[in-house]
């Protein structure tokens, strides 16, 4: 063979693929991968971080396919285009449920794991044929989408990692409306009251010690006038009762007999009242509403406030409701995005209402000039709308500062301050210029003159000074500190003595409060919530797996007293105690443990 027909030859016939190459790509993308489980970033930020590090290792291994001197040009064209063309041929006959919902979560996992399965196959057969080694990416290319076909997703953990289940199996919200329809024609029992149907009765009042609104009374998580038994080894949590639930979001208020929480149930969205002693429903209210996004799944996420015997919702679509608390009639209805103008957000509206001084106030967004929104708590008339951003995932808060009472509202632009009669603006700090990022978390009241506002991941935590002006002038806002060392996403915080405790991204920490900085951070317990027994200096956490943890408020360690399962599945709903009553629910049960006290 002469030297002409040696070099025919060896073009004609393509080199072994080295596998040095992909091998590095490969470690780096798997460094980088599971370094975000060290690293101290919030659900949203983690979800960014897994995206952009898919991204790059998309481009990079890309690059490296088009450049490398293994392949043939048909090869390195025909291998990505069968890939595409399976992607298209897979989503035609994937889970219908799958295909409504965003596919970001599902297909980086995919991919990343297509990459891996494709390196080993270049280190298996580097010293194969080509043509075994090209069959075996094309029936990598064709299968690697399979998974969509095989799956369905039901939102994200607090890491940021979907939660796959096979398609065959049912979801909790069929299993839910299963065992309603099943109660139904068992029991005659478990089907929602309609207005025809609703007798009089007596106006439901609330008792001293009830949880009427998101996160307790005064919307700080702060529970007074018990003591808990803390020896859980000994005398455990009882439960009562448990039932299975709709999805959702929504946090347990109380009033009397009651509880109060939302629902997802199909195409409708629910607000049931439920027997406190059993745990069945006592009435429900349903609307043509679904709403679903990837985080977080189905189902609405404000939690419903009690007032003067009426009941107060709203829905993640944007519906208002008023009802008579002790039968569900229906009052009166709104919609918040009509009214506003605005678009549902990227993960629902979620502001929990807040009733004050004959007002039902909401944050809608949006449309900025008229975000923070008053209805007549009687008749639902609109009463007043003031600008307070146009982003936020908060709810407004009642406070009195000077001896001026206001309402509080954080969003992605004004940390303000409004006459809850009104609207008329008291105050206004311009938020913005610290990197607010999603709000989502209550301001909480310090002192006579301070409040905590908290900015996730973007700004941290902050402490503010107020002084009124004299008459005519304005208010004086003094950051007395801002910090990075708690940054709470949705998981909001609870203030005992002279530190603050909650969760820093997915671990529960402690800072100080005088200064912002630092005590420890430790508590593995994911996006949980927490609850503040004052009189025992005591913390409830509530974990992301649905575990009860008993935690010192200690600003010197982080000292667990105990820890007892509750609940099943992902937990994000805030607990609630009532007594001795302790009320947990997710997006798949509800259950009720009694608690000895001392």
């Amino acid at each position: 063979m002469n030297e002409q027909q040696l070099s025919e030859t060896t073009a004609a016939k393509p080199r072994a693929i080295s596998p040095v190459i992909p091998l590095a790509i490969l470690a780096l993308y798997w460094g980088a991968f599971l370094t975000i489980n060290y690293l101290e970033l919030a659900v949203f930020q983690t979800f960014l971080y897994r995206l952009a590090t898919t991204l790059a290792l998309v481009i990079v291994f890309a690059g490296w396919w088009v450049f490398n001197r293994g392949a043939s040009w048909r090869e390195k064209l025909a291998i990505p285009l069968v890939a595409i063309a399976s992607l298209f041929a897979t989503m035609a006959i994937s889970s219908p449920e799958l295909e409504a919902k965003p596919l970001v979560a599902p297909i980086m996992f995919i991919i990343g794991g297509a990459v891996t399965l494709a390196t080993l196959w270049i280190v298996v057969t580097r010293h194969a044929s080509p043509a075994t080694r090209r069959w075996g990416f094309i029936a990598l290319a064709i299968l690697m989408w399979s998974p969509l076909a095989l799956i369905r997703t039901s939102g994200m953990s607090g890491g940021a990692l979907p939660e796959m289940h096979w398609r065959w199996t049912p979801t909790s919200e069929q299993e839910f409306l299963a065992s309603r329809q099943q109660k139904a024609a068992t029991a005659g029992r478990g089907e929602p009251s309609t207005d025809s149907a609703i007798k009089p009765t007596a106006p439901l009042v609330a008792n001293e010690n009830d949880w009427t609104n998101f996160r307790g009374p005064n919307r700080d998580a702060v529970l007074h006038n018990i003591k808990l038994n803390t020896d859980w080894k000994q005398t455990p949590p009882k439960e009562l009762w448990r039932h299975r639930i709709g999805p959702g979001w929504s946090s347990i208020t109380t009033a009397g007999d009651r509880l109060f929480t939302q629902e997802q149930r199909g195409d409708l969205e629910a607000v049931i009242a439920i027997d406190a002693k059993t745990g069945e429903e006592v009435w429900s209210h349903e609307d043509t509403a679904r709403f679903s996004e990837e985080l977080g799944g189905d189902g609405p996420r404000a939690t419903p406030t009690f007032a003067d015997g009426r009941l107060y919702t709203l829905g993640a679509t944007g519906i208002l409701n008023c009802f008579d608390a002790a039968n569900g009639s229906l009052i009166w209805t709104r919609d918040i995005a009509k009214d506003s103008g605005a678009r549902i957000p990227e993960w629902g509206f979620t502001s929990s209402p807040l009733v004050v001084d004959g007002r039902v106030i909401v944050f809608a967004g949006g449309a900025e000039d008229q975000s923070l929104l008053a209805y007549a708590a009687d008749d639902g008339q609109p009463a007043w709308n003031i600008a307070s951003g146009g982003h936020s995932y908060s709810s407004p808060q009642l406070a009195s500062f000077g001896g001026v009472q206001q309402v509080l509202y954080l969003s992605d632009k004004e940390f303000t301050s409004a006459d809850p009669a009104t609207g008329k603006k008291i105050w206004g700090f311009p938020a913005g210029q610290v990197r607010t990022g999603m709000p989502a978390t209550q301001p909480h009241l310090i002192g006579p003159d301070e409040v905590m506002i908290a900015f996730t991941e973007a700004g941290g935590t902050m402490l503010l000074e107020l002084e009124p002006g004299a008459e005519g002038e304005e208010w004086k806002i003094d950051p007395k500190w801002q910090s990075r060392d708690l940054k709470p996403y949705f998981n909001d915080y609870v203030r005992y003595e002279d530190a603050v405790y909650g969760f820093d991204g997915n671990i529960f920490a402690c800072i100080d409060l005088k200064t912002g900085k630092r005590h420890w951070k430790k508590g593995r317990y994911g996006a949980g919530q927490v609850l503040l027994i004052a009189d025992q200096g005591l913390l409830l956490v509530l974990s992301e797996e649905g575990e009860a943890i008993l935690v010192e408020a200690n600003p010197e360690e982080l000292k667990e007293v105990a820890r007892f399962p509750v609940l099943e599945g992902k937990t994000w709903n805030h607990p609630t105690i009532v007594g001795d009553r302790l009320y947990v629910r997710n997006a798949e049960e509800i259950a009720c443990y009694e608690l000895k006290l001392q």
